[in-house]
This record gives structure tokens, C-alpha cells and sequence, in this order.
């Protein structure tokens, strides 16, 4: 404490020297620099005596004619320079062996030149880093035709602990993952297709180390300025986990999970005001899961399709803030129209919510909303769900290099318990990414997950996941 006050003691002493300093070396500048008004008669230099000798004065009077003799030469030289470039018949031929690169050449040395001779240096960014980088800039990626590649792999260490009432269950593992997208670089439109693979092997817990997959299309049509359309479709395979809602409790393979997408959407801007209106489709089937006692047990009454249609209208207050209302519909409709127990799992689920979406650059960028989510059940047995809602998203960028990313969402969960017509999880999850170089980063996330059966009689569930890892671009030491 002693040392700090001391050297908080010596800085407080100097800076009056250090300013007295800057204003001495000021006021010497101004008596030594040139004026670029000066004519050479008529100011009176800060450097020159105020009385002169009659011998100084004629030198002084004899320097100033030879110095208006040497003007008007000049001035005439540069006239007749002038109409010779004018004149057609003794205008200068341009050398056809000239070397094209000479005058850019040129242009870079004066501006070398220029820059060393400032009185004032250029002040480094206060972490003394590059400048950020635009995506494409950081990962330059393969050119495919009219395509680029970007791949990247990744090695991450995770646990997850699952706690239903009294029990829980805790899993850690080690997981392997390859992604890459294929990205079109057209002046309009765009074309994303995009894959990721991982692989899991369990260190403790019980196993689940099969692989897991994914892919995506994306398109975008820009119709016109103001309206534009998106169009996805996406296939993903993966084991149900452990902490899922539905997994069951003694089996020793989870069910096989393919999901199947399709969106279709239309962006308009009417000036201050967006709007979007889009349709979503997703279908999801089960596989078998096998028991510890080695039987199988059929999950094809889960197989389901469900249909969204969904709004939205927002207004822009400028170009970083963005409040919206947002208006969905959804049918879901099972494959067999009573399950295994007897129950009738189709439902429609209605949702309104209202928020704000801002774009403050690099820094912060994302959205929040809240809302209010119901879901009613064709099955009279089956109550309706009901939840307020908190959705958003975020990412923000405390200095080049890092970047933060925080995540709510809200979701009703259907059940395949007799009786129970489901559950609302609240998810919440952060991740912390930092570049350690311009191809590998690493990252450390965190996500809580709260099952709440309040509709049923079951205890609540809660579900904790940690994990951190690197991710090497494979873009720049390929291509």
C-alpha cells in the first residue's frame, strides 16, 4: 500500500512538469517553424532582431530582390511547363517500356516518407492489438469455383450432471468435433451449406459415445432492396441424452433421434417498419432403445410433425435499436394418434412475446423478448401448459479478441409419462471464446437447464453442464 501511495505521489509531481514540458517545446516549435503565409516581405519572424544595422539592412533588402527574381523564374518556368504539357505537338509520349507498377511504387514511398516525418506519431489502440478482422479476413478459407470452405476441428473436455428430486447422475467426457461450411461469394444472393460432426468418449458415467451429425442449407434470395428470402432445410441424427426429458431412466442405449427441417420466411422493410413472415416444418423420429437387460423397447409412438407459423413486426428507432412483437402458431401431430398408453399427444401451442433487437457494432449485438407460451392437448386427460417465456441472445466483445456469448430460451416439452402432459424448461447457457491466434481459439462454456412439472405430479429437473476446449481453423495452414 505504502509503494502505491509513492509512486501515485511521484506521478502526481510530475505531470505538472511533464505539462510545462510539452508547452516549452510548443513555444520553442512556434519560434522556429515556418509560416506558410509568408511572402518574404511583409511578417516579421519571431527569430529576427527587432533593430537592425544599416549594413544588415541592405543585405536583408538585396536577399529580398534576389528573392523575387529567383519567384518570377519560377513562376515562369512553370508557365511555359504548363503549355508544353497543353500543347499536342510537344506534349510528352508515355514510355511503352515503363514499368506500370512504378507510379504506385512512387505513391507508397512518399506516404512511407510522409508518415516519418510526423510531429505527431499515430497512438496505438490501447490493448496493442491488430485491428479486428472481419470474418472472411480471419478465416480466408479453400476457393471451390465460386465457393469457399472454411473447416475446423475442435477438442473440448465437458461434464453434465442431471438432478431429478433426490437423484442425480453425473457424466464427463471428452469430445472430438469437425465442422465446416461452404459459403457461395456471388454479389447477390447466397448460398450456406454447413456441417458438424462429433464424437464423444466417456471418461466416467454411463456411456454414450456415439456419433452425432448435422447439416444445413441455407439460401438467400435479395428479391429487391427492401425484401428479401430465406429459404433452410436440415437433417440431424443423434442418441437421445441422458438428460433429456423423456430418456429412460435403465436403458443402456438411448433412442436414435432424426430430425428433419424445413423454413421458408420473407423479409420486407417499409421504411422505419420490418416485417417477417415465415413457415417452419420439423419432423422428428425414434429408434429403438435398448435396456440393461439387453431387451429393445419401441419409441416410434414419438415420431411427430409439427408446423409453425409465425410473424413478426418491428419498428426501427434507429439503426442500433430495433423493438419488435412477435406472433406464433404451431400444430404438432403424431405419427400414431394414441401412444402406447392410450393417450392423444397432438397439441397446438399459440405464442406472443415482445422485445428488442440492437446492433451496437463489434461491442454488443443480439436481441431479448418476453412473452407468454400456451399448449393445449386434444387428450381432454391431458392438461394445457401454459409459461411465461424470456428468449434472447447475445454477443459482446469486451476487447478485440473475446467475445462473450449469453443465451436464453424457453421451450414446452411434450411428455410420454401417463398423465403428464409435459413440462417448460428455461435454459440459460454462456460461453466465453478468446483468440489465442488468428487460426486457434479457446473457449470455456456453462449451461442450466430447469425442467418445471408443475403440471404433473413429477419432481422438477435440473440439469448442470460445463465443459472448455480449443478450436483450430484449418482454413489458413490449408489453403
Amino acid at each position: 500500500m505504502k509503494t502505491r501511495r509513492l509512486y501515485a505521489t511521484i506521478a502526481l509531481a510530475g505531470l505538472p512538469a511533464a505539462m510545462l514540458a510539452a508547452l516549452a517545446s510548443g513555444y520553442a516549435w512556434a519560434q522556429t517553424a515556418p509560416d506558410p503565409n509568408d511572402d518574404g516581405e511583409s511578417q516579421l519572424r519571431l527569430d529576427q532582431p527587432l533593430v537592425t544595422s544599416a549594413a544588415d539592412t541592405t543585405i536583408q533588402n538585396t536577399s529580398t530582390d534576389n528573392g523575387k527574381d529567383q519567384n518570377r523564374s519560377n513562376t515562369a518556368n512553370a508557365d511555359d511547363q504548363d503549355q508544353a504539357a497543353n500543347d499536342p505537338d510537344t506534349a510528352a509520349v508515355p514510355d511503352p517500356n515503363a514499368d506500370p507498377d512504378a507510379d504506385k511504387n512512387a505513391e507508397e514511398q512518399a506516404a512511407a516518407l510522409k508518415e516519418l516525418r510526423r510531429q505527431n506519431l499515430r497512438e496505438p489502440s490501447v490493448d496493442v492489438l491488430e485491428p479486428k478482422k472481419l470474418p472472411d479476413e480471419l478465416t480466408p478459407g479453400i476457393r471451390l469455383g465460386s465457393f469457399i470452405l472454411r473447416p475446423s476441428v475442435s477438442e473440448s473436455l465437458g461434464m453434465e450432471r442431471t438432478r431429478t428430486g433426490k437423484d442425480s447422475i453425473t457424466r464427463t467426457y471428452m469430445q472430438t468435433g469437425l465442422k465446416g461450411s461452404l459459403a457461395s461469394d456471388w454479389e447477390l444472393h447466397q448460398l450456406t451449406i454447413s456441417g458438424e460432426g462429433t464424437w464423444d468418449k466417456t471418461l466416467s458415467g454411463i456411456p454414450q459415445d456415439d456419433p452425432e451429425g448435422q447439416i444445413q442449407a441455407a439460401l438467400r434470395l435479395d428479391v429487391t432492396d427492401a425484401t428479401k428470402v430465406n429459404l433452410r432445410a436440415g437433417f440431424a441424427m443423434q442418441r437421445e441424452d441422458i438428460s433429456a426429458a423423456n430418456a429412460i431412466a435403465n436403458a443402456t442405449n438411448q433412442a436414435l433421434v432424426s430430425t428433419y427441417t424445413a423454413t421458408a420466411e420473407v423479409t420486407h422493410d417499409l421504411g422505419v417498419i420490418r416485417g417477417t413472415a415465415g413457415i417452419d416444418f420439423e419432423r422428428q423420429t425414434y429408434g429403438d432403445a435398448q435396456l440393461d437387460n439387453g431387451q429393445f423397447v419401441s419409441q416410434k409412438d414419438r415420431n411427430e410433425n409439427t408446423v409453425t407459423l409465425r410473424g413478426r413486426i418491428g419498428y426501427e428507432l434507429s439503426q442500433a435499436i430495433i423493438p419488435f412483437v412477435e406472433g406464433s402458431y404451431a400444430r404438432t401431430l403424431y405419427d400414431e394418434h394414441r401412444d402406447t398408453l392410450g393417450f392423444i399427444r397432438d397439441a397446438q401451442i399459440y405464442a406472443i412475446k415482445t422485445g428488442m433487437e440492437g446492433d451496437f457494432g463489434e461491442k454488443l449485438r443480439g436481441e431479448i423478448s418476453t412473452g407468454y407460451a400456451l399448449a393445449e392437448f386434444d387428450d381432454s386427460r391431458l392438461k394445457s401448459i401454459s409459461a411465461i417465456t424470456f428468449d434472447g441472445k447475445a454477443t459482446w466483445s469486451p476487447h478485440r479478441g473475446t467475445d462473450v456469448d449469453l443465451g436464453l430460451k424457453t421451450e414446452i416439452e411434450p411428455s410420454t409419462t401417463a398423465g403428464a402432459s409435459g413440462d417448460v424448461a428455461y435454459t440459460a447457457n454462456a460461453a466465453l471464446t478468446q483468440a489465442i491466434i488468428d487460426t486457434l481459439k479457446g473457449h470455456v462454456s456453462t449451461a442450466f437447464t430447469l425442467r418445471d412439472y408443475s403440471t404433473a405430479s413429477l419432481a422438477n429437473q435440473t440439469v448442470y453442464d460445463l465443459g472448455a476446449g480449443l478450436t483450430w481453423g484449418l482454413s489458413r495452414s490449408i489453403d
